[in-house]
C-alpha cells in the first residue's frame, strides 16, 4: 500500500471508530486547533457541509450555547439540536434569509469545505473550485459578523492568488494551509481568515 492511500485509510478508519461521518471531520480539528476560528458559543454557517463531518466538530465546538447551521445541495441526515440543516443552493436569496432568521443576526465564522462534481481535468476542477468558493465570499456581507473568521477549501492553480487578495482587502489575517490529513498529491489547500472589516 503507497502511503498516501495508508494514511487515508487511516483517517478513514479514525472518523469510523470516534463517529464522524467523514475523515475531513480531522481537517477542521486540525485547523481549528492551529488557528483558534471556533469558539464556544458561536454561531456558524458550513457551506458544502454534506455528509456532516464539519458540522459534527462545530458542534461540540460551540457549545454550551452556539449554533451551527448547515447548507448543501445534498440532503444531510441530522445531527445534534444545535444544528440546523438547510438543503438548498448559496445563490439562492431563500437561502440566505433562511440562515438569517435562524440564529436572527450574522454569523461569526463561515466554513466551507465546498468542491465541484470532479472532472478529472485540473484545469476545469481548479477554475470550478475557485468560482464556487467566490459565491460563498460575496455573501460575506449578508452573513458575516464585523470581526467574524472563515476557513474556505481552495484548489491550488492560477486563480488562487487573486482570490487570496481579494481576502486580504476583507480579512486582516489570512493564512493559507495544507492539513496533514489532506492528501500531499491534492492540490487542495485552505485559507483561514481572520477580522472581517
Amino acid at each position: 500500500m503507497r502511503l498516501e492511500d495508508a494514511k487515508k485509510d487511516h483517517y478513514r478508519k479514525l472518523a469510523k471508530e470516534q463517529g464522524y461521518r467523514s475523515r475531513s471531520a480531522f481537517k477542521l480539528i486540525e485547523l481549528n486547533q492551529k488557528y483558534n476560528l471556533i469558539k464556544s458559543n458561536d454561531n456558524i454557517l458550513d457551506f458544502g457541509a454534506a455528509p456532516g463531518g464539519w458540522l459534527q466538530v462545530a458542534s461540540k465546538l460551540v457549545m454550551p450555547k452556539g449554533k451551527v447551521i448547515g447548507v448543501d445541495l445534498l440532503p444531510i441526515k441530522p445531527i445534534n439540536d444545535n444544528v440546523t440543516i438547510f438543503q438548498g443552493d448559496i445563490r439562492d436569496e431563500k437561502v440566505v434569509n433562511n440562515i438569517l432568521n435562524e440564529i436572527g443576526r450574522k454569523v461569526d465564522v463561515i466554513l466551507s469545505d465546498i468542491a465541484p462534481n470532479i472532472s478529472g481535468i485540473w484545469k476545469i476542477d481548479h477554475n470550478n473550485q475557485i468560482d464556487l468558493t467566490r459565491l460563498i465570499i460575496n455573501r460575506f456581507p449578508d452573513l458575516l459578523e464585523k470581526n467574524g473568521g472563515c476557513l474556505l477549501k481552495a484548489f491550488d492553480g492560477p486563480m488562487l492568488k487573486p482570490l487570496e487578495n481579494e481576502l486580504r482587502k476583507n480579512f486582516t489575517n489570512v493564512k493559507l494551509i495544507k492539513p496533514k490529513v489532506s492528501r500531499n498529491a491534492s492540490s487542495e489547500l485552505y485559507i483561514a481568515c481572520r477580522n472581517f472589516r
